[in-house]
């Protein structure tokens, strides 16, 4: 736990949500992702929307105070949005923390983009290609990088061949290091 940066984290996302409605989701976790890699990424993505919820509900407040808002495309956004975070909570607690990260890193390119102004073909186009490349990338890394050697039989001793394929973990490759550390 690392309070005074989490505070500082805490209060510039507020800052940044009443100001913007952005920070919430885009900011927090790439900051959490920094300040506690070894926490699994559903573990952050649930801290994340859990501190959200009073957050934007703060600057909801205030924005309902000064009539800053729609009655109407509110709640539309609402019908739509509760059983998708419903469901989204249920994939997140299931998938592993690779997909997490890449459906994150994904999201934040095309939000970046958008935010600069980007048209929405170029948009869906880097979103559709990092997708494709990403994956690619990095399944080449983890084949060139990630793979344990293999052991030829002529290099076994007779005790090793007859235990059989090891199954001490640091022989395997894991698929995101910050869900199989043991830091908390």
């Amino acid at each position: 736990m690392r309070p005074v940066p989490t505070v500082i984290l805490g209060a510039v996302a507020g800052l940044l949500v009443g100001m913007t409605s952005v920070g919430a989701g885009s900011i927090v976790i790439v900051v959490l992702l920094l300040l506690y890699p070894a926490l699994k990424a559903s573990q952050l993505v649930g801290t994340d929307l859990v501190q959200a919820v009073p957050l934007v509900a703060a600057a909801s407040l205030g924005h309902l105070l000064y009539g800053d808002f729609s009655l109407g495309l509110t709640t539309s956004l609402l019908i739509g949005a509760i059983p998708g975070a419903w469901f989204g909570a249920h994939v997140s607690a299931r998938a592993p923390g690779g997909i997490i990260r890449r459906a994150l890193a994904i999201l934040l390119l095309a939000s970046g983009l958008k935010l600069l102004g980007a048209s929405l073909p170029v948009v869906l186009g880097a979103a559709a290609a990092a997708l494709v490349l990403g994956n690619l990338l990095w399944f080449l890394v983890k084949r060139r990088f990630g793979a344990a050697p293999a052991v030829s039989e002529a290099d076994s001793t007779p005790e090793e061949l007859a235990d059989g394929p090891s199954s001490d973990p640091i022989d395997e490759p894991a698929d995101d290091t910050a869900e199989t550390s043991p830091r908390r």
